[in-house]
């Protein structure tokens, strides 16, 4: 009974089949999006809007046939045939537009392109009779201008259109609906997982309670508190086992909890530190799960943006109603160029936020300097290959901190020492330390009963290390 009100309340449970099976609860809620312009103490009544497109294009024409109703002019419905008739398929390019906010001075506030001219099709004589082929070469030779003039004005009008529908949400506080999805791996013979699963239960019922209420204060403490034990659980990580409680497909799903639950609490600096560290795990893998988390780290970023540009502003979800205006074609290259340099110092700025966020999170031991370094594959693993021409000067120790490593590349870094928290690499296979400065090997190197090939040529080492190394690493194959 419990589990059926359960159920009520936040929507529904499915499942999706994996090699191990992972139950979603789905929610529908909302998130508060900010303006894309500054708005705290703005004067509305000097905001324009304004749009400017390009000329559409016409290309190729196939004739097509098909089969219409035709009847002889006078006649009666009941004379007629069906027929085969004569019709063009045209392609064209639609118009690109740019859609551009000023304020009362004519400062650019914002630039977008609204349309960046696509493929379509459209056809000309389909509803007509044209049984025989040269009619209808006739007639479009005769309609041709008319019916390019008709088509841009039908275009011109949707590139308003558009702009408009865009405009009335991006000058505004508003909520965005959307189905969330809260993850848990499923129990099963091996492992319990009732535990994430009630935490997630949890979160889901926050993420209802934050619908249309960004500010909902026991909302955004289930979520804080899903974080917090999703957090706890990734304690127990273990990449490279397929077996283990905390596997890769578990950790991944963990992370990616965490980075929703940090978007919708407006943390995004933090949203996109955990959607990163979930792509990490999957270096090197497309699919639909790392998809939805590349797609989702996108997003944080821009909220970001404009969260950091309007987040001392009032929140006021009224309507504010700005009129598009369309500035034609001879407007488009102004336009083009305002564009330019809005979205340099745009994308500048967005740049600069990710590298603060991605900082803060290595100096606070969130986030591990290297881990963005790893690459993976199907048959070497999980890969660190440092290869800038900025050289390393030491083994840094918090890669050792990286567990999941396979192979180690640090070739020719000035590397003098290895580090004794290497013992802590349980998962090492190879490790490539050639053309160093490494005159000494540490006992904990023993450790490392999954190494099967160190490359240590080109190190100054004496014969005693030499001979050290063959006895710590009876099985592995050591190229000196």
């Amino acid at each position: 009974m419990k589990r059926t009100a359960l159920l009520l309340l936040v929507g529904f449970i499915s499942f999706t089949t994996f090699s191990q099976k992972i139950e979603d609860i789905t929610v529908e809620t909302s998130y508060l999006t900010y303006p894309r312009i500054p708005v705290k103490d703005i004067n509305w009544s000097g905001i324009t809007a304004e749009v400017a497109h390009n000329s559409i294009s016409l290309g190729d024409k196939k004739v097509l046939k098909g089969t219409n109703l035709c009847k002889a002019k006078g006649a009666s419905i009941k004379d007629a045939k069906a027929i085969e008739n004569f019709y063009y398929n045209i392609n064209y390019k639609t118009p690109a537009a740019i859609l551009r906010v000023n304020d009362a001075s004519g400062k650019v506030l914002f630039s977008k392109y609204t349309s960046n001219g696509d493929d379509s099709q459209v056809l000309f004589g389909k509803d007509e009779c044209y049984f025989i082929e040269q009619i209808l070469v006739d007639i479009w030779k005769k309609q041709e201008e008319g019916f390019t003039q008709d088509l841009a004005t039908d275009e011109y009008k949707a590139v308003t259109t558009e702009a408009q529908n865009f405009i009335d949400q991006a000058v505004m506080f508003h909520y965005v609906p959307e189905q969330v999805e809260v993850f848990s791996p499923k129990t099963n013979k091996d492992h319990n997982y009732d535990s994430l699963l009630e935490v997630a239960q949890q979160a889901a019922k926050g993420y209802e309670l934050l619908n249309n209420d960004y500010e909902n204060a026991e909302g955004k403490a289930l979520l804080e508190k899903s974080i917090a034990a999703w957090e706890k659980e990734l304690e127990e990580t273990n990449l490279n086992d397929r077996k283990s409680r905390i596997n890769k497909k578990v950790a991944g799903t963990l992370r990616a909890n965490m980075a929703l639950a940090y978007a919708y609490l407006q943390k995004y600096d933090d949203a996109i530190v955990q959607s990163r560290k979930a792509l990490n795990i999957y270096a090197g893998t497309t699919n639909n799960r790392t998809m939805k988390w590349e797609a989702l780290n996108d997003r944080c970023r821009e909220q970001n943006t404009y969260y950091l540009m309007n987040k001392d502003a009032e929140v006021d979800l009224s309507e504010h109603k700005v009129v598009v205006e369309n500035k034609g074609m001879d407007a488009f290259d102004t336009f083009k160029s305002d564009y330019n340099t809005y979205a340099s110092n745009q994308q500048g700025n967005e740049l600069m936020a990710a590298k603060e966020a991605h900082d803060k999170a290595v100096d606070s031991g969130e986030l591990n300097k290297y881990e963005g370094m790893i690459t993976q594959s199907a048959t070497q693993g999980y890969m660190l290959m440092y290869m800038s021409f900025q050289k390393l000067g030491e083994f840094p120790v918090e890669v050792c901190d990286l567990t999941q490593l396979n192979y180690i590349y640090f070739k020719g870094q000035d590397i003098e020492t290895i580090p004794t928290e290497i013992k802590k690499l349980q998962n090492l296979k190879k490790l490539d330390l050639s053309k160093n400065k490494i005159t000494a090997i540490p006992d904990e190197l023993g450790e490392l009963k999954e190494l099967k090939s160190l490359i240590l040529k080109g190190n100054p080492l004496p014969q005693s290390e030499l001979d050290k190394v063959a006895k710590l690493l009876p099985d592995c194959k050591v190229k000196f």
